[in-house]
């Protein structure tokens, strides 16, 4: 079914609305370790944690980044100490990408942190929103990430 167009704008903005708070949200801040980070490189350092070994060109192409933009990304968390690299056997040429002891740690307090702060948005929504309401907007929200990474990729 198509939307009337009035509506699909609308259901445009209420989302750029949502990316733009979400942007907003990238400035560095302490998730408990005595040390700033920003919430792009916590959650890179949470993929590299459910995905170690990955490659500059599988990250750079599972997000949507240029090479460039994440090794960039990827040099200033080895430099601070979140990840450090192997090289794969056979490949000098290849670096293999791994969280070091002290990303672990860093990730376990990002974790709790995320608990706490989305628990507290997750009770304000339920305040207007049922759990069940809630559970729906966010398969939306895979299946729209879905459909535009799908979009995104055809057009390429």
């Amino acid at each position: 079914m198509t939307e009337k167009p009035n509506r699909t704008a609308e259901m445009a903005d209420i989302l750029h609305q949502a990316s733009m708070l979400y942007m907003a949200s990238n400035l560095p801040i302490d998730y408990g370790t005595g040390t700033k980070y920003t919430s792009v490189e916590v959650h890179m350092l949470k993929y590299i944690i459910d995905h170690p070994g990955k490659t500059v060109t599988e990250l750079s192409r599972e997000w949507d980044r240029t090479k460039p933009a994440i090794s960039q990304m990827l040099k200033r968390m080895e430099q601070k100490g979140l990840i450090s690299w192997t090289t794969e056997p056979g490949n000098n040429k290849k670096q293999l990408y791994h969280a070091t002891e002290q990303g672990i740690q860093l990730h376990s307090a990002h974790t709790e942190y995320d608990r706490n702060a989305f628990g507290q948005t997750l009770d304000y929504l339920r305040e207007t929103c049922s759990d069940e309401e809630i559970e729906t907007c966010f398969h939306v929200l895979k299946e729209y990430t879905k459909a535009r990474r799908r979009k995104h990729y055809q057009a390429k």
